[in-house]
């Protein structure tokens, strides 16, 4: 294949390239780690006392310094650590010296955690790409999951439709759904989010999370234009126990319990994770002003994940993981009908195996490989013989044959989808030295899908529902260049997209009943460079432009069989981005620290594929043009030892640029207006006091938290009129929190209350969220 072939030419030049350096100097490297959780330390400083030359240690703890023949002092250092310096001898018989270091937490009287975590963060902030990064700190009080996290970022909104389970879509400087990349340690989810969402990921697992915006770091695989989300998790030590549990308003209850084992470098993990939720909470049902109470919206999950992890083998790490999925959803009506029977369920059975290992066929090279297979069952169960109207009508819907046509859509539905997903990725890291690197990333997956729904077949009176098949691959290669004094920073990304679907469609609607044989391939390429330049330590800038192709989705070509119809010929979107950021970053002696950054950007999106409504089903099409201009600014401020503000302000202009109505030569009536359903301005704020022993004691913490968003009204559609009616409200909501930990954080409490005012809350196209809400939670932790 064609495709074999590319693959290894690309390969080939990569590692001719990599045998014709030859290095003029003699390099030391190594990686640095904490001596207490024995994790890799980022941005610790290196230097050479005798030339003064130094870098500081990238995302894995490593560093590299060249140097000439001769003995040096190497200094490490880091803010609440140790100072360590090492003697080093550097001959000309060996190209390289490794230097690995431990460093012991200083006994000044910090918050280390906290310190080392944020320190991380600031690392990753200062890349040349656009970037936001949520650390520990953000990561607690008023939050019952990750989705809450993202909404109070900058450039970030939740598109949800309602309570706990509610399917969400997380937007990105208003780009969303498929677009943007969601990673967990860097692995995709996006290949998982049929069944697993993000909320199901406890915050308290959670290290960090960050936020790229417009370009995706080629090292992470897969199709993403908008940006991504990658969240980190914590490393624990050998030993460790954590078990929560929270109760909330609706009638919803958390549970997690993680274990993790070390027996001679044989490490065991076992964790459970458990949600339920009635989410009966009130609502005001649109276009027909009645309060309801949600009374079929029960959801419940399940997943218990397992592993066992070796570091006794050739590779330095292997990992053998599984992780079943199980959960079950009722169907709430939200608009035209009060839906009282319909109801779905969702199982899942992932089984995972991943290896990585450093120095990897030569010095400063890595090779990390994940494999998932997953073999997923959807159901949807809607057979119902009435239909339920807000004011208490009852209609009956039956076929001519008597049978129930249920409450969604024109026909019943007994949905049994069936699903079989390979995916592979493979990453290779290339370090020449502390100036060059190189990074090639395969990511692989496999799709095939056998749905099935005889009850709707029977009532149609043909097979609707047909088996796919889904191949799609993503090359990407990367370069990184650093200058010797580090203040100059340059990333640049190529990707290679191949792409194929093969399977049947037809229209539900269609005389003819003869399915149209749908067999697509295609393929594309994207070009990505970031640059940052520091001008003094405290100040710098960014800038990067990107020219990418998204891939559609297997959900968005092929449906989901009842709700959203198939759209077999969607063309993949090109996008155009453009980002300027500058950044200040102080720290004063008395370890207060002031951060402000502001970003301008542009992006023009070609084949935009935008999701629709029909007479009968929804889908998804291509939408044409559509570009997008907007700012956005975010400070964080440790005023006091006791006291951390931050805030946030987003403007994002998106317009549609169509100047020719699809298919005719008539100007089109809704050029240049803004597109609808995506917020245009929105900010958040907050504050936290925190305080030890507060109360009295010893080894105890106090943190008290307050928040608010605002987010500004807009269209539900295309603004045809002064008078238009179909808004979205403005929305201003405040949450509060208090968090209490006893002996050294091993026991933890925390409640909180989420829109305090019982503010009304709309959504994408008027669906209307929780209103005032509580609640409270319980941590133990031991180690």
């Amino acid at each position: 294949m064609n495709l074999n072939i590319n693959y290894i030419i690309l390969i080939g030049v990569f590692f001719l390239s990599l045998s014709n350096e030859i290095p003029a100097q003699i390099l030391i490297t190594g990686t640095v780690k904490d001596t207490e959780t024995k994790e890799p330390m980022v941005g610790v400083s290196v230097v050479i006392k005798e030339i003064q030359q130094g870098t500081i240690t990238d995302n894995n703890g490593k560093y590299s310094i060249s140097v000439h023949e001769g003995n040096y002092t190497v200094c490490f250092s880091f803010i609440s650590y140790e100072m360590v310096e090492k003697h080093v001898s550097c001959t000309l018989n060996q190209s390289k010296h490794l230097l690995n270091v431990s460093l012991n937490p200083s006994t000044l009287n910090l918050n280390e955690v906290t310190v080392t975590v944020r320190s991380k963060a600031r690392q990753i902030r200062e890349k040349a790409m656009p970037i936001s990064v949520i650390s520990m700190k953000e990561l607690n009080g008023t939050v019952s999951g990750v989705g809450d996290v993202l909404s109070k970022t900058s450039g970030v909104t939740i598109r949800s439709t309602g309570g706990v389970g509610s399917s969400s879509r997380i937007s990105v400087r208003g780009l969303e759904g498929k677009r943007i990349g969601l990673f967990v340690n860097e692995s995709s989810l996006n290949e998982n989010s049929d069944y697993m969402d993000i909320n199901d990921i406890p915050v308290d697992l959670i290290k960090r999370i960050e936020v790229y915006k417009g370009i995706v770091p080629a090292k992470f695989g897969g199709s993403a234009i908008g940006g991504a989300v990658n969240i980190v998790l914590k490393e624990y030590p050998p030993k460790y126990l954590d078990i929560n549990y929270s109760l909330q308003s609706f009638n919803t209850h958390k549970a997690s319990f993680a274990l993790k084992r070390n027996r001679n470098r044989i490490v065991l993990g076992l964790g459970t994770f458990y949600t339920y939720s009635d989410n009966s909470y009130k609502m005001l049902v649109p276009n027909h002003d009645v309060e309801v109470t949600r009374e079929h919206d029960n959801y419940e999950k399940f997943i218990i994940p397992f592993s066992i992890t070796s570091y006794k083998w050739w590779f330095d790490e292997v990992e053998f993981a599984g992780l079943p999925i199980l959960s079950s959803k009722e169907i709430q009506g939200i608009e035209e009908y009060d839906i009282r029977h319909a109801a779905s369920t969702s199982n899942a059975y992932v089984i995972e195996a991943n290896a990585n290992k450093e120095n990897f066929l030569t010095e400063g090279m890595d090779f990390d490989i994940d494999n998932q297979y997953t073999y997923s069952v959807y159901t949807l169960t809607d057979t119902s013989r009435y239909r339920y109207g807000w004011a208490g009508e009852i209609t009956e819907a039956v076929s001519q044959d008597g049978i129930g046509l249920g409450e969604i859509g024109m026909h019943p539905n007994t949905t049994n989808t069936k699903k079989h997903i390979y995916f592979q990725k493979l990453n290779l890291n290339y370090v020449i030295n502390h100036k060059n690197s190189f990074n090639l990333n395969s990511h692989y997956r496999y799709s095939k899908g056998l749905p099935s729904d005889t009850l709707k077949d029977a009532v149609v009176g043909y097979k609707t529902e047909f088996n796919s098949t889904m191949n799609s691959w993503t090359l990407g290669l990367s370069y990184e260049f650093n200058s010797e004094d580090n203040k100059l920073t340059n990333a640049t990304s190529v990707k290679y997209y191949h792409y194929s679907v093969q399977t049947q469609l037809i229209e539900i609607t269609d005389v003819s009943r003869i399915p149209e044989d749908i067999d697509n391939l295609k393929k594309d390429y994207g070009v990505n460079n970031a640059i940052r330049y520091r001008f003094t330590p405290t100040f710098l800038m960014k800038a990067s432009a990107s020219y990418d192709v998204r891939l559609p989705s297997e959900y968005e070509l092929l449906g989901d069989g009842f709700m959203i119809g198939p759209a077999g010929n969607l063309y993949p979107e090109r996008s155009t981005a453009f980002n300027i950021g500058a950044m200040y970053d102080k720290t004063t002696a008395r370890n207060n620290r002031f951060q402000i950054e502001i970003n301008g950007f542009y992006q023009y999106l070609e084949n935009m594929i935008r999701f629709t409504g029909g007479a009968l089903q929804n889908r998804y099409k291509n939408f044409g043009k559509m570009h997008s201009l907007g700012a956005e600014t975010e400070v964080k401020w440790d005023a006091a030892k006791w006291l951390y503000l931050w805030g946030n302000v987003t403007y994002q202009d998106l317009r549609d640029v169509r100047e020719l109505t699809p298919g005719t030569q008539n100007r089109n009536p809704t050029y240049m207006d803004r597109m609808p359903n995506i917020p245009w301005l929105f900010a958040n704020g907050g504050i936290e006091l925190h305080r030890e022993n507060l109360f009295g004691g010893n080894a105890q913490n106090t943190r008290l938290f307050g928040d608010c968003s605002f987010i500004e009204e807009y269209f539900h559609d295309f603004e045809q009129s002064i008078f238009q009616e179909k808004r979205i409200p403005r929305s201003l909501t405040f949450n509060a929190g208090l968090e209490h930990s006893l002996k050294n954080q091993r026991i933890i409490i925390s409640v909180w209350a989420n829109n305090i005012t019982n503010a009304r809350v709309m959504s994408e196209f008027n669906r209307p969220l929780p209103g005032r809400n509580f609640g409270v939670k319980l941590r133990y932790i031991l180690k």
